[in-house]
């Protein structure tokens, strides 16, 4: 198993595949559901909503695809639905920045 955790040490999510991308500005009624249809026609593997010590959401998620290109194709929804949050990749470089941060609408 890799071991790709996000920057601040906060989220204790572990990847699996080694090609995550990190949402930030989430708005804090968001359901995995929602990051699953945000994502569509592309398939997570798996969504990781963060929590945070006084067990409330902090905004912020873990959205791990099968592949790199799955995880790139992520990246494009830049400025997309419902309201500004910030996207890091997280997985092996492969030609893609790590650790890339572009801003978003969802």
């Amino acid at each position: 198993m890799s071991d790709h955790r996000y920057g601040d040490g906060g989220s204790t999510f572990q990847s699996t595949t080694g090609h995550c991308v990190h949402m930030r500005g989430l708005p804090y009624r968001a359901t995995e559901n929602d990051i699953y249809n945000f994502f569509s026609p592309l398939n997570p593997v798996r969504v990781h909503i963060e929590i945070g010590p006084d067990g409330r959401v902090t905004g912020e998620a873990d959205v791990e695809f099968a592949t790199h290109e799955d995880a790139v194709a992520a990246m494009s929804k830049d400025k997309a639905n419902m309201r500004k949050c910030d996207l890091n990749y997280l997985g092996d470089s492969n030609g893609l920045e790590r650790d890339r941060h572009v801003s978003f609408v969802v």
